[in-house]
């Protein structure tokens, strides 16, 4: 459609003299480009509609679709043969418009844009300012609206005046004669930001006075409430921006990545000749205040050596390479999460001793427990046999250091 536009704005050019004759005939060739695309598009919306079947026509742009391929066809098969056939005037300009129509084809190139990273943050973003769009136009129009009935009844007399100067009253009216008019020119001092050009004419024609009018729509319209739209545009496309779900999984991921790669750097500068890291390296490592630093940088707060090795050992006393990553992945925050990681892997310890002391005891026991151990049911009351009270410990205490 572009080249054809273009060899025929070259052919209407040389009727009016500014570009040179063409002896090219190009219309045949573009009657049957036309008909293989308007043939390939219908079997294409045929085939959508044989294979979704009732869900092609749940979605408005299946029914932009179907649009455009009834206006092609219209075109193609109908209108152009009607305007070759030496048709009236009113069937050339159905022919134009339908050709106008077809344009709107370039807006199904919007989706194969989501194949592209960039292209489809740009698209979504524009996207989610619509509803903002259409409530800022309405309350500007609303503005536009106000300030074109009062420009025009004050003007309307210094149009009608007939002792005032022809050709300034032409301009007046021209501008601000009647309410469309008045509109239009209040929509171009708004957005196209030339308003000295329509307001001094006034100022100096009609009355200074008119100064005041054009001051305070400049100040509050053109320039607060303009901008304010243009905050609130950003805001929703930097909303947008953040909130795409497919963009945020894959940063998260790269995130992810760049993080372990650290990580597994970080386990092979510290790693025994084994390829595993005992404790006493790990003690060892992190004395150094340059490696907790680092450690910080990595949102990992690490306090002692020895905490964060029963977080990362599976209880073999060596920490391997996919237990380190794992573990500082679980540390990974504030002093928190690693005083949370660490609680959770002592009550893990403590709930397999609590399983042995159970099965000891059942086994103690024969096949019928006690009935008070059992009676509720749950495995709080063996937590008795482990409870002491303060003399039991203060013994408990005298005897290990008799021992030692």
């Amino acid at each position: 459609m572009t080249v054809e536009l273009e060899l025929e704005g070259r052919m209407s050019g040389a009727l009016l003299g500014r570009t040179p004759p063409m002896d090219l005939d190009s219309a045949t060739f573009f009657n049957v480009t036309d008909n293989i695309f308007a043939v390939l598009y219908f079997l294409e919306l045929v085939c959508r509609v044989a294979i979704e079947k009732k869900k092609f026509f749940q979605t408005a742009v299946n029914w932009f679709d179907i649009f455009l391929a009834t206006t092609t066809c219209l075109d193609v098969w109908l209108l152009r043969p009607m305007a070759l056939s030496g048709g009236a005037t009113d069937q050339m300009i159905l022919l134009r418009l339908a050709r106008a129509v077809k344009s709107m084809r370039a807006i199904r190139m919007v989706r194969t844009l989501r194949l592209f990273r960039g292209l489809r943050v740009l698209v979504r973003a524009c996207y989610s300012f619509l509803p903002s769009l259409a409530w800022s136009m309405v309350l500007l129009a609303i503005f536009m609206i106000m300030g074109a009935l009062m420009l025009g009844n004050l003007l309307q007399e210094f149009i009608a005046d007939t002792s005032q100067d022809a050709e300034s009253r032409d301009w007046i009216w021209e501008h601000y004669g009647t309410a469309l008019r008045a509109m239009y020119t209040l929509y171009e001092i708004t957005f196209a930001g030339n308003w000295p050009t329509y307001a001094r004419p006034v100022i100096r024609d009609v009355g200074s006075y008119f100064a005041l009018f054009f001051l305070a729509y400049i100040t509050l319209i053109v320039f607060a409430v303009i901008r304010v739209i243009t905050a609130i545009f950003l805001k929703d496309t930097l909303d947008a921006a953040n909130n795409d779900a497919e963009l945020l999984v894959v940063e998260r991921l790269q995130k992810k990545a760049s993080y372990v790669k650290k990580l597994e750097t970080i386990f092979q500068s510290i790693r025994e000749a084994n390829g595993m890291i005992s404790q006493a390296r790990l003690e060892e490592t992190l004395e150094d205040p340059k490696v907790k630093a680092y450690f910080q940088t990595l949102e990992v707060d690490v306090h002692e050596g020895t905490a964060l090795f029963h977080i990362l050992d599976n209880g073999d006393g060596e920490v391997t390479l996919e237990e380190f990553i794992d573990g500082i992945l679980r540390c990974k925050g504030p002093a928190r999460a690693i005083d949370q990681v660490a609680m959770q892997a002592e009550m893990r310890q403590m709930s397999a001793k609590l399983e042995d002391a159970t099965e000891l005891l059942e086994r103690a026991f024969g096949n019928k427990p006690p009935p008070r151990l059992f009676r509720r049911g749950s495995r709080a009351e063996y937590m008795r046999l482990f409870r002491m009270d303060a003399t039991d410990q203060l013994n408990f205490q005298h005897t290990a250091s008799e021992r030692i």
